[in-house]
């Protein structure tokens, strides 16, 4: 007897109706630690670069981890 495997290949995509936030953390080496100020979770890439600019403008710090989170749709990819 023999048996057949099908595999199926499955895309994710953001969901339309799903809410997306951006977050920025300084993580500049500032002595034996990284700085550590966050911004507030907001709506939009560009208000997490002007929240970075301006930190940057106010400490001189550079580095920044960038936080992204969405939500999505896992369904079968069409061929």
């Amino acid at each position: 007897m023999r048996s057949v495997l099908r595999y199926v290949d499955y895309v994710a995509r953001p969901d339309p109706d799903g809410e997306q936030t951006w977050q920025a953390e300084c993580v500049t080496d500032v002595g034996d630690k990284d700085c550590g100020v966050k911004c507030p979770e907001l709506g939009g890439e560009q208000a997490v670069v002007d929240w970075m600019a301006e930190h940057t403008k106010e400490t001189g710090h550079e580095r920044f981890k960038r936080i992204y989170e969405d939500y999505a749709l896992v369904k079968k990819a069409e061929k």
